[in-house]
């Protein structure tokens, strides 16, 4: 597994603060927001977006679409197991998990999984790249793949916009990172943590830092999310309409030599009603080897393979496809 590595630059910060990117597109305005984006990679880690594009309506519509898709009875959701696919697609069930960890004891979650579609004629499926393929797609609720997998692609378009952004930031040519991006493994993920009235449940989702590059999230108007300061102080990170919460993953650390902050976060339990929240979990290519930026070419260089990492965490995590 990958390590945590050093966080260089994490502040003690208060807040986390908003960020409208809808500037990228500006040469007058893109070099300010460069370097708005990247202080805030480094100090916090944490940061909502604004101007991204991403209407309400769609927003919204994929929240509709998780809610019907969790209220449907627990076997018309099993007919979309995870077990079913060879790439981790489809439907997870409470506190289900891998066998490959004894000590990892599951989340009390549901998640539906989703990532790029591919045809079974496509080549990386015909080849059996691994997490390559086709999705599980339930038969209802209604319009269910369109609204999902139209948003899965929106939202990774957020995702390249991002990442030329830091790329810039670095002093890296825009396309340093997107480049590893042509055969993406990256995964969108629709989960409900159930509703706890339990007051002595401080927690949905203990704390934990993410593994991948970033996270893009949309998050109910339940709230409980908080971010970890340096000073060892929980920050709230409540919804904000219309916004994304991004959030710097190891992967990214690692690449920035410790630059760029992957903070511990947690979610907890405000009790009442279920919570619902989309993360999209921005990944490169499976064949990706990091390494940290300007140590490319040394061979003695820390480095780790991006789809063996996955896989692994996943085997660890899930319930691995059925023979």
């Amino acid at each position: 597994m990958l390590g945590q590595p050093t966080q260089t630059q994490l502040a003690s910060f208060e807040e986390i603060p908003v960020v409208d990117i809808s500037g990228a597109n500006d040469p007058a305005r893109r070099p300010d927001l460069v370097k708005q984006v990247v202080a805030t990679a480094e100090q916090i880690g944490f940061m909502y977006i604004v101007g991204h594009g991403i209407g309400d309506d769609i927003m919204d519509g994929v929240f509709d679409k998780s809610r019907e898709f969790f209220d449907l009875p627990d076997s018309e959701k099993r007919k979309v197991h995870l077990t079913k696919s060879e790439n981790y697609r489809g439907y997870l069930g409470l506190m289900e998990k891998g066998n490959t960890d004894p000590t990892f004891k599951g989340n009390n979650l549901e998640a539906f999984h989703c990532a790029a579609e591919l045809p079974p004629d496509h080549p990386d499926v015909k080849a059996g790249r691994p997490l390559r393929g086709p999705n599980l797609w339930p038969d209802a609720p209604d319009d269910f793949q369109r609204i999902v997998y139209s948003y899965y692609q929106r939202t990774y378009q957020v995702g390249m916009t991002l990442l030329e952004l830091f790329a810039e930031g670095l002093g890296q040519p825009t396309d340093f990172f997107t480049r590893h991006y042509t055969r993406s493994i990256s995964q969108l993920r629709l989960l409900r943590y159930p509703q706890i009235d339990d007051p002595n449940v401080e927690l949905l989702a203990r704390s934990h830092c993410d593994t991948g590059v970033i996270t893009i999230l949309s998050q109910d108007s339940t709230g409980g999310l908080q971010v970890l300061n340096k000073d060892g102080k929980w920050v709230a990170a409540p919804p904000i309409k219309g916004s994304y919460i991004i959030n710097i993953g190891n992967t990214l650390q690692f690449w920035t030599g410790g630059r760029f902050s992957s903070t511990n976060h947690r979610v907890a339990n405000r009790g009442g009603v279920p919570r619902f929240s989309i993360p999209f979990f921005v990944t490169p290519d499976y064949d990706t080897v990091v390494k940290p930026i300007g140590s490319e070419n040394d061979p003695a260089s820390a480095a780790f393979h991006v789809g063996e990492e996955m896989a692994s965490t996943y085997r660890r995590i899930w319930p691995s496809p059925a023979n």
